[in-house]
């Protein structure tokens, strides 16, 4: 353990070994978050002697489970007793083991299946029918809209627990004709969806969180078992929870058990997914018993460079965790900015600029293309496959998380409709469920952009359009950067 403990920043280090009953990892991109999870627990278990079945680490995908499991096995941790696993695999092993077998998980295209079955249900019945066909008129609602509204409120009620009863008390004070008739057709959808969904034993992926929740409230002795058994809980990426997530962390610490949470409030990117960003920010507030707040404060990835313009482009956000950041690479390549008169100008110098880099030996796979959405990247993906780029990845910044490529272009930097930031306001009707603003949506933006730019290791190039470049562009100190031409 000693040898693994000197491999170790002196931040890496006192996240490991911290006896704080509480404590927020603060680990910004490129820090090594994973291995601190893993030295932790590895310290955890050779050092202080807990067990690996009072240890449960909570993860957002089966890639990052599985990838903390095989780091684990390397320091001959018997994991077979640790609980190393994503939310819903988590609550779906303790519904299994608790006498819930017949559990049938639906995946989306099954759901929508059965929403649409309901809907076209309550057609039949000509009072809900007229109510239905007199909203859409008022409002030049066609169908598919209609559908798409209800099918993401519902989504959004099952991220905030938000039942059918409670839609009726948010309504209250609403005094909108409109929204109010909207929720009147709502409640009823949503009842008989919940209805026909328990009745069958149907459940998505939420519902299992919500599920273990309610079973933890109704059965006390279970919950305490559980509470005994978990007495170290690790959560990685905090800064993507949302409130049953929350809610269920809470319940599974208890008062006298530990939470270890690792996250980057910069990289909160998942918001419209039902993540909200506020639960990292009052770590604090919501664990208060001896906590401890811990910063990561090196980049290992990205040069020095990309690190100093990146910090400083993210310090332009209101709502964040204050931190210095550092790299560990000095200042070699600055940031490059081509402003093309359109997007072939840009396609052009995107090609000759992979062709420059080809020549220096460096393979296609250390070459990633990154757009705020797929719209941005399609004339890169028609093109580059065609010219013998096949290797080179192409992605959206929002699944470009957790990679990292050697050089990195960001593409579709322009202002206006369909640019970055991309910010489209939601309709009224969502107001009753959440309450957002269009300033917390830039800042979403922001972060996605910071996500973007601390994925390059070593060049970083950002493609936008002359007299039409984002905001952000402007964000980032010149010293940083540096104009190319074609």
């Amino acid at each position: 353990m000693s040898n693994i403990l000197e491999k170790l920043d002196p931040g890496q280090k006192e996240a490991t070994i911290s006896y704080n009953k509480n404590i927020l990892c603060l680990a910004v991109a490129g820090s090594g978050k994973t291995r601190v999870l893993t030295s932790r627990i590895n310290y955890l278990v050779n050092e202080l002697d807990i067990k690996p079945n009072n240890i449960l680490a909570i993860t957002f995908t089966k890639n990052a489970a599985t990838e903390m499991t095989e780091r684990l096995n390397s320091f001959k941790i018997n994991t077979n007793g640790l609980w190393c696993r994503t939310f819903h695999s988590t609550c779906y092993r303790i519904l299994r083991k608790n006498n819930q077998l017949s559990l049938n998980i639906l995946n989306e295209a099954k759901q929508d299946g059965i929403l649409k079955y309901i809907i076209k249900k309550l057609l039949e019945n000509k009072n809900f029918a007229y109510k239905q066909a007199r909203f859409k008129e008022e409002n030049n609602w066609p169908d598919y809209l209609f559908y798409e509204e209800i099918a993401k409120i519902i989504r959004e009620c099952k991220n905030y627990s938000i039942l059918p009863k409670d839609i009726v008390n948010r309504c209250k004070l609403e005094r909108n004709k409109d929204i109010l008739e909207f929720y009147r057709l709502f409640y009823i959808i949503y009842y008989k969806y919940r209805q026909f969904m328990f009745k069958n034993k149907f459940y998505d992926f939420s519902d299992l969180i919500i599920k273990t929740i309610d079973l933890f409230k109704y059965e006390e002795k279970l919950l305490k078992y559980y509470q005994n058994k978990f007495k170290y809980i690790l959560v990685d990426e905090f800064q993507d929870v949302n409130y049953p997530q929350v809610r269920l962390i809470s319940l599974l610490k208890g008062k006298n058990n530990n939470l270890f949470a690792v996250g980057d409030d910069w990289q909160a990117i998942y918001g419209f997914r039902g993540s909200d960003v506020k639960f990292i920010l009052k770590f604090k507030k919501i664990f208060k018993e001896n906590n401890k707040i811990i910063t990561l404060p090196y980049n290992y990835r990205s040069d020095g460079y990309i690190v100093k313009a990146a910090s400083r482009f993210i310090r332009k956000n209101r709502y964040q965790c204050r931190k210095k950041i550092k790299s560990h690479h000095p200042k070699s390549n600055k940031i490059k900015v081509f402003r093309g008169s359109d997007e072939e100008d840009n396609l052009k110098f995107v090609i000759k600029a992979i062709k420059n880099i080809l020549k220096y030996n460096i393979s296609q796979e250390n070459i990633m293309i990154l757009g705020r959405n797929w719209k941005h990247l399609a004339i890169y993906i028609d093109n580059l496959p065609k010219l013998g780029f096949k290797n080179i990845k192409i992605n959206t910044m929002h699944s470009s998380k957790g990679l990292e490529s050697n050089i990195v272009f960001l593409v579709g930097l322009h202002k206006g409709r369909g640019g970055f930031p991309y910010i489209k306001e939601d309709h009224e009707i969502m107001k009753i469920i959440k309450k957002t603003s269009l300033k917390l949506r830039l800042e979403e933006e922001r972060r996605c952009f910071y996500v973007g730019m601390t994925r390059a290791c070593k060049l970083l190039f950002l493609i936008t359009e002359k007299d039409n470049e984002s905001q952000f562009i402007r964000e980032i100190p010149r010293r940083y950067c540096e104009n190319v031409k074609l």
